[in-house]
């Protein structure tokens, strides 16, 4: 099995959308099948998820949760004890824009860093398009085992490489990490792609 891998988190409950952001159609796609094309050039795919065959997919194998309701720390703990990949592309099913050239860059500036994450120009992170390394999994474990699902609070016990955006120049990234978990979001996401709105 391939060292580098994606893994697209769709284990969430998505309450605020009312419905299951991986299934929402964007185009003739949806949002989960958008993100398998789009990462399957470069990496194997992943879909994680909280129970076995909840959005089966020919081009990608599921990763079901070891903890499920514990969140995105349980979708990466799953992918590093279920996969032998030394290194993870972690992204969520809410973030339809995604760029794999972005990812791979990430991938560039890893190093030897536990983890690789976007900084974006307020100083907000995003955890949900980033990086990690299997040596970051004894830090993970641990959180999780003391009930701790925040990947902020994780990143706290990392090695992180930090992406300034100012260091993107050439990425629209309002656009490649827009965070579509919102049936106002999901309206503006259509008119971005598709030129209409609902």
């Amino acid at each position: 099995m391939a060292k580098n891998i994606c893994v697209i988190l769709a284990g969430g409950r998505s309450r605020r959308m009312g419905r299951d952001k991986a299934m929402l159609p964007i185009g003739e796609e949806t949002f989960l099948t958008r993100l398998i094309r789009t990462y399957r050039e470069k990496f194997p795919v992943f879909v994680s998820v909280s129970e076995a065959d909840r959005f089966p997919h020919p081009d990608a194998d599921e990763l079901v949760d070891l903890r499920p309701g514990m969140g995105p720390l349980a979708g990466l703990e799953a992918a590093f004890l279920k996969t032998d990949a030394d290194l993870v592309f972690l992204t969520a099913t809410d973030l339809p824009f995604g760029n794999v050239k972005l990812a791979e860059l990430l991938l560039e500036c890893i190093g030897d860093r536990d983890a690789c994450l976007i900084r974006r120009r307020d100083g907000g992170l995003e955890p949900a398009f980033a990086v990690y390394r299997r040596s970051c999994l004894p830090a993970l474990q641990s959180c999780l085992d003391a009930g701790r699902r925040s990947v902020r609070g994780v990143l706290e016990h990392l090695s992180v490489r930090y992406v300034e955006e100012e260091a993107l120049p050439g990425c629209d990234l309002e656009r490649m990490l827009m965070n579509v978990n919102t049936p106002e979001s999901y309206a503006r996401a259509l008119e971005m792609l598709l030129g209409y709105s609902l």
